[in-house]
């Protein structure tokens, strides 16, 4: 079972887009810094994370750079940096280097009403190895169809996705599996405290919040995920504890086998 998982901080985001877990330099649009802060004067952002092993084997800082309330690149201790390019508002382009070298893209695409459309992974040769494409049903879900290919075409479907939403959040994820050819459903079922998210002021982060196999809680903090519809021995439920500041943003945050710590 592919698991889903949820951005806790940038080694996160970077394990996150599957293949793409490297990164590099920045190149930023710094064009319209003075309306981003007009937009969002107050906005809460976070500034480190700090991730360390539970047994005090491993640690990793994540600095994070913006550019008004856009984030301009993500620079890792372990030699990782995401870069992050806008047009206008919103992401649509996110660079993975690993030592200053160049490991892989993704690209962002939206319709009229700035809703995550295509997302494509594109690795360091500049070819294509995986499209995602977002359809918005009237029934409020969101169907994921993911694509193989390479630079010409992407048609070797992979993935095929629900997304359910409660209040605004994502509250379910099917994917849909044929299993020695019996259809079969994994579903993740994600819960939320009521506080604020880290992330919660970065400028066109919430239109990712469900970007492909990537769960971000935007606005609140997922909490617990369970999962069902496969066998005991795959099967992970996960819970995540957090301590907050008076600002009702975490300061803290364990998953298993790894503790994140939050500085503003």
């Amino acid at each position: 079972m592919k698991r889903l998982s949820i951005v806790l901080g940038v080694a996160a985001i970077a394990l996150l887009a599957s293949c793409s877990n490297d990164e590099f330099v920045d190149t930023i649009d710094d064009s319209s810094s003075e309306i981003d802060g007009k937009l969002n004067p107050n906005a809460v952002l976070v500034k480190r994370i700090v991730a360390t092993s539970n047994n005090g084997g491993s640690v990793t800082t994540d600095d994070y750079v913006y550019n008004g309330s856009k984030l301009s690149k993500v620079v890792s201790t372990d030699g990782r940096q995401v870069s992050y390019i806008y047009t206008g508002n919103l992401i649509t382009e996110r660079d993975y280097f690993n030592n200053n070298v160049l490991n892989s893209k993704e690209l962002y695409e939206y319709n009229a009403n700035n809703q995550l459309t295509t997302y494509k992974r594109i690795n360091s040769s500049n070819t294509v190895t995986y499209k995602a494409v977002f359809s918005y049903n009237s029934d409020g879900t969101v169907t994921v169809n993911g694509y193989r290919g390479d630079v010409v075409s992407q048609s070797n479907m992979k993935v095929n996705r629900k997304i359910f939403f409660s209040n605004g959040k994502v509250s379910r994820m099917e994917t849909y599996r044929t299993v020695n050819g019996s259809p079969v459903t994994e579903a993740h079922d994600f819960s939320y405290d009521t506080k604020n998210s880290p992330f919660k002021g970065i400028l066109g982060f919430d239109k990712l919040t469900y970007h492909d196999i990537a769960l971000n809680g935007n606005v609140n903090n997922v909490t617990s995920i369970a999962v069902s519809g496969v066998s005991a021995a795959n099967s992970v439920s996960d819970q995540i504890q957090y301590t907050y500041n008076s600002g009702n943003y975490p300061v803290s945050a364990n998953r298993g086998s790894v503790t994140f710590q939050y500085y503003y």
